[in-house]
């Protein structure tokens, strides 16, 4: 527990002077802690998230907007871009590819071998689904 908030602040303030930002945002985010009203520690905290480009800076932005909706910053929202996952498909056997194609479902048996072709780690059922894939 801090003993004195403004004591604190001041410290995460020389150790911002100082570039050391580590330092000074473990300090300024104790400060917010015990008081989720104190704008001078939320606007260093955006000071530092900005210089880091951090996703960050967007939550503190909206914090700052919710202490003082007059409040004068140019921001930059970071934009967060998600990473495609690729999910490995359900591959179908090609004894039931060949069922498929028995019973006339070649759209569906088409779209199964090539699913085969492209993800199967055994060269043989590639290899396989290569040659009923060009036969049909």
């Amino acid at each position: 527990m801090i003993s004195n908030i403004t004591n604190t602040f001041i410290k995460a303030e020389k150790a911002f002077d100082n570039e050391n930002f580590r330092e000074s945002q473990n300090l300024l985010n104790k400060v917010i802690s015990h008081d989720k009203d104190f704008l001078s520690a939320y606007i260093l905290l955006y000071q530092i998230y900005d210089k880091k480009n951090s996703p960050k800076k967007n939550l503190i932005y909206k914090e700052l907007k919710r202490l003082d909706p007059k409040i004068n910053i140019k921001h930059k929202p970071v934009i967060i871009r998600k990473k495609r996952i690729t999910k490995t498909p359900e591959l179908a056997t090609l004894s039931l590819i060949k069922l498929m194609i028995t019973q006339g479902k070649t759209f569906q048996a088409k779209k199964n071998l090539r699913l085969v072709i492209n993800h199967s780690k055994n060269k043989k059922e590639q290899q396989k689904a290569k040659n009923i894939l060009s036969n049909l």
